[in-house]
């Protein structure tokens, strides 16, 4: 197929920037000069490709500022001007000489000689932008990119030419270009992310389900020696007189671990059962385990990453000490739900931090909190904790002694008496956790005025408030079929309730005052299922340990799981807090999570058919038809 030259693609994206997004064309600047651009290959020593010539006699770039149109992530087209100034700084960053000679499908250097940077990169930064090779030859005016945090690699482009026509298509077909797509928004050329997930991921709490806990590890024997046991030298038999020679093994002393200092929280009047019921205990999981059994079994995939607890009693307190598992204890929706109609008392260590927490009944009680922040000793650092500990190698003794010091002041101050060796062969009841939901921001912080470049804050105001609020139903019900949420039961029941009937949120409360709002969204809660352990509160906390465990595991490189999976959970926990959102909150602050959250790149002209309005400016590949 015949591949139009380079003047008559300008011509077709001058023509569609012209219709859909003039700002942007205005920013376009004139042909360049003839002797301007000779001037510039003298100056860098680099004849200029056929292709970027035209391109130059065509445009000479863009002039930066709001709505100078972009390559996708690739930036605005560069300057005559831009390309002789950013090349010259690469070239004195890290061009290799003795790579000039390289094999062209290896870039290999950080910047070549011969290279000409054409676009400016995402956010004007040159050295994430395309360049041309001015090598003479077979390569001469392929296309790469410069990366800002990787080596820089040539793309399937083979010339500038290719490339334009490939811009020119995307913009009169509606098509990705470089994986996104384009858009005119109120006569500015934007880019969105067409995405996509796999609908049926690896789930790794699928895997656990399946896989067995791993039995308590064998008790470790003392390891046999052949030293004596005394340091004494050993008696030597007389076998006659005269100066003798004694060679006598000592032993290194071994280093003495570190206390356990473990994240504790405890509440008053409670059993541990009723106290891991409050953390979010998976009730199948529940069992005694002692401390070694319990970081046994959190390593496991029977765990998939999840936290794991063990609660027992200590005077009038349940106490729950947290072996393994992301931090649960600093938490406030969780000390919350702990202190419900009692107090609870936090005890938490993170590396230089050590932090009391008192709340009551959920309200915490400032006076009664202590933080302490150590200097770190001049010590070698070892990355893994537990051999850390076992080695007794400790980066923060200040914090150490203070996690001790708070220790000892629960006694005086609460009547609790603990230490965490105490317990630690015990067989104390235990259970993963499904941790709780993060806190919803406060309604009071209003919207975001804009959203993935659409003015928010006007269409809050243009529109009544019970046709946004179809509109933004609409868009839920759009982003849950993406996501593939619908098909669960609680969410796809949530969806039915939410499209029959007037939701119950808190904007009409509002106007009745502060304490209707409130009993509202408790209505809310409790008729949705948001409840703690209620359907659509347990569905959203799996979603969110599903993505908790892949993402974990991608970090540790284990376990099936591939970059696909990790978007789609994600993906599918962000659609579930949307609709959380909507529940939970005015509409206009639920409106940013849900929009914020679709994955198709025409979210405008659904959002626009979706509030009935005519004339709204659609997306590419709609707009010409």
């Amino acid at each position: 197929m015949s591949i139009p030259a380079v003047e008559e693609s300008w011509a077709r994206i001058e023509a569609w920037l012209a219709r859909h997004a003039p700002v942007s064309r205005a920013r376009l600047r004139p042909p360049a000069a003839g002797e301007e651009i000779r001037a510039a290959e003298r100056q860098l020593g680099v004849l200029f490709p056929p292709d970027l010539v035209a391109s130059l006699q065509c445009h000479d770039g863009a002039e930066l500022g709001e709505g100078v149109p972009e390559l996708a992530s690739y930036g605005p087209p560069a300057r005559v001007a831009d390309i002789v100034r950013h090349t010259a700084t690469l070239r004195d960053i890290g061009t290799d000489p003795g790579d000039v000679d390289g094999d062209e499908d290896e870039p290999g250097a950080y910047w070549r000689q011969e290279w000409l940077l054409i676009t400016l990169g995402a956010d004007g930064q040159a050295c994430d932008g395309l360049f041309l090779t001015g090598r003479p030859g077979p390569g001469h005016g392929r296309v790469g990119h410069s990366r800002t945090e990787d080596a820089p690699v040539f793309t399937p482009w083979p010339s500038l030419r290719h490339l334009l026509a490939d811009f020119a298509d995307a913009l009169e077909e509606g098509r990705p270009f470089a994986g996104r797509m384009p858009v005119g928004v109120d006569g500015v050329l934007r880019w969105e992310d067409d995405r996509s997930v796999v609908p049926d991921p690896v789930s790794p709490l699928a895997l656990a389900a399946r896989a067995a806990e791993p039995e308590p590890p064998a008790p470790r024997e003392p390891a046999a020696s052949s030293e004596p046991a005394s340091r004494e030298p050993a008696v030597q038999e007389n076998r006659g007189t005269g100066p003798r020679l004694t060679f006598v093994r000592v032993a290194p002393p071994r280093p003495q671990p570190l206390p356990d200092q473990p994240d504790l929280v405890f509440a008053e009047g409670l059993t541990p059962v009723e106290l891991l019921g409050r953390l979010g205990a998976v009730p199948t999981t529940v069992r005694p385990r002692s401390r070694p059994h319990a970081e046994h079994a959190a390593a496991s995939p029977w765990a998939a990453h999840r936290p794991l607890v063990r609660a027992g009693t200590t005077g009038g307190w349940a106490y729950a000490v947290q072996e393994e598992g992301a931090a649960q204890f600093v938490r406030p929706e969780v000390l919350r739900a702990v202190s419900e109609g009692t107090c609870a008392v936090a005890l938490t260590r993170q590396g230089p931090e050590v932090r009391r927490t008192v709340v009551v009944d959920g309200i915490p009680d400032e006076a009664a909190a202590r933080l302490v922040m150590s200097l770190r000793a001049n010590v070698a650092s070892v990355p893994d904790r537990r051999l850390a500990r076992r080695l007794g190698v400790d980066p923060w003794p200040g914090s150490t002694a203070a996690y001790t010091r708070l220790l000892t002041e629960l006694d005086g101050e609460f009547g609790i008496r603990y230490r965490p060796a105490d317990d630690a062969d015990t067989g104390l009841t235990s259970a993963l956790l499904l941790p709780l939901l993060d806190d919803l921001p406060e309604p009071a912080c209003g919207p975001a005025a804009e959203v993935r470049g659409l003015d928010l804050a006007a269409l809050v105001d243009r529109t009544p408030p019970e046709r946004l609020r179809r509109a933004c139903a609409a868009q839920l019900q759009r982003l849950a079929t993406e996501t593939g949420i619908d098909a669960y039961p609680e969410i796809a029941d949530a969806l039915a309730r939410i499209g029959g009937a007037r939701q119950l949120g808190l904007d009409a409360a509002r106007q009745t005052g502060l304490d209707a709002a409130q009993q509202t969204g408790l209505d809310a809660v409790e008729s949705f299922g948001l409840g703690v352990g209620g359907p659509l509160d347990l569905r959203i906390r799996t979603l969110a340990a599903e993505t908790w465990a892949v993402r974990r595991s991608a970090r540790d490189e284990a376990g099936p799981f591939g970059p696909e999976d990790l978007s789609a959970w994600a993906a599918r926990e962000g659609a579930a807090q949307a609709l959380r959102a909507f529940v939970l909150l005015p509409v206009p602050v639920a409106a940013e999570w849900i929009l914020h959250q679709r994955l198709s790149a025409r979210w405008r002209d659904e959002l626009a058919a979706d509030l009935g309005e005519d004339g709204a400016q659609p997306a590419a590949g709609s707009v010409n038809s």
